[in-house]
């Protein structure tokens, strides 16, 4: 079901989540566990990826290059422990100097080879990383407070927004900043982040177009919780086909990533990540969860595939990355020595059409989607605000929630899905 958008107004209804086969997912969490113990995966882990012989640890973000392979973002021996920052976001250990290690590292997603590697001494935290159609590469790093544009032939960014080691709301200041995303055009967007829970909308120049959410742990609580505020805003990603931005947050169990292939109508590869029952309303104890990847298919409301570790779940998955075509998934975890690779069995022909040998169509996020095409200088993608929790009393099976008002016990209306589409008439635009 499409709907017509118009600026400065939100499309929002609610519906049920529902499982394999359209069945709709019941209060029992005993239920729910029996049927995501029981979905299929179509999604085979290849261990002997990468390249042993090469050296990394605690694995950040992942993104795929247009030359085959898969290039990551790694931390070395740094770690982000609870004196890294103080109460001002400030990083507190600026004397340990810059990563020396190449922290970004391509390899070969055919064969797990090194193909090339750069970010030697130009790193403190490092967060997120995009590889865009240019085969720019474009990361974050929470410590320095800055977004970074480089390209693997360059020693030095071609690019940097943000001012070092200060944090800021300001027009020209992040507060760790979490993910880009990037247009055909060269404008980007740019999660912000920690602290600040925002979306930032660039030209290819680095010049602000628009400014957009609220942080809803700040500030004056709200009856109704607006359409813009946000939960540490994590993860981003673009299904351009369908005209959206898809934002991740950081809430209950975490959402750490989100990815998108224009497969069978359009897929969303999700992983969450390990159960923080402090940030659950009291008296709210879930009893099953799952911490893994999930597939939903974004134009029904079935979830019928995950991937994972083979009888096991992730650790502390960070970061997630799709190829086009729905073949494999690249998932990034922090504290681990080398991401994680996952094949499809079923066949390419088979994913693009559908017909995945009795794996219906995967979780639903059915947007009320207009495609909103870039046309000239005054047209502006039209921000969407997926909200995507891993309900825990669900299991790890995915929402978008409307957000409750802040300090209310879980209700009945926990399973609300609210669908907010910003136009670009409703965002603030900068100078």
């Amino acid at each position: 079901m499409t709907m017509p958008l118009r600026a400065g107004n939100f499309c929002s209804r609610p519906f049920s989540m529902r499982l394999a086969g359209g069945t709709t997912v019941p209060k029992a969490t005993g239920t729910v566990k029996e049927q995501l113990l029981a979905l299929n995966s179509t999604y085979n882990y290849d261990d002997s990826w990468p390249s042993p012989q090469i050296k990394m640890n605690s694995i950040s973000a992942v993104s795929l290059d247009r030359e085959g392979n898969a290039v990551i973002f790694h931390r070395a021996d740094r770690v982000w422990g609870q004196s890294t920052f103080n109460l001002d976001n400030e990083f507190t250990q600026p004397q340990l100097g810059a990563i020396p290690d190449s922290t970004i590292l391509a390899f070969s997603r055919k064969t797990g080879a090194l193909r090339y590697s750069l970010g030697k001494n130009l790193f403190y935290m490092p967060h997120g990383l995009t590889v865009d159609h240019a085969s720019n590469i474009w990361v974050t790093d929470v410590a320095l407070h800055q977004v970074m544009k480089l390209r693997k032939d360059e020693e030095k960014p071609l690019m940097v927004l943000g001012k070092k080691f200060r944090p800021g709301n300001g027009l020209d200041t992040f507060c760790k900043p979490t993910s880009v995303a990037i247009l055909p055009t060269g404008d980007f967007f740019v999660a912000d982040g920690y602290c600040n829970a925002r979306i930032i909308k660039f030209s290819p120049a680095g010049k602000r177009i628009l400014t957009w959410g609220e942080n809803s742990f700040q500030g004056v609580a709200h009856a109704i919780a607006p359409p813009n505020f946000l939960a540490i805003p994590h993860a981003l990603t673009l299904a351009l086909d369908k005209g959206l931005v898809i934002i991740g947050p950081l809430v209950g169990d975490r959402i750490y990533g989100v990815s998108y292939a224009p497969v069978n109508g359009g897929r969303l590869y999700v992983i969450n990540g390990p159960l923080l029952p402090m940030l659950f309303a009291r008296g709210y104890a879930p009893s099953y969860h799952e911490v893994r990847g999930f597939v939903f298919d974004m134009a029904t409301e079935a979830v019928v595939d995950k991937f994972g570790l083979p009888g096991e779940d992730f650790n502390n998955p960070h970061d997630v990355v799709v190829s086009e075509d729905g073949g494999e998934i690249y998932v990034a975890e922090i504290g681990q020595l080398r991401p994680r690779k996952f094949v499809s069995n079923v066949s390419k022909l088979q994913r693009l059409t559908g017909a995945e040998g009795g794996v219906t169509n995967k979780t639903g996020v059915p947007m009320i989607a207009t495609n909103v095409a870039e046309s000239g200088a005054t047209a502006l993608l039209a921000v969407v605000l997926i909200v995507v929790f891993a309900i825990a009393a669900f299991g790890a099976t995915l929402l978008v929630m409307r957000q409750r008002k802040r300090g209310m016990e879980p209700s009945e209306n926990d399973n609300d899905i609210e669908y907010s589409r910003l136009m670009s008439k409703s965002a603030r635009s900068e100078e």
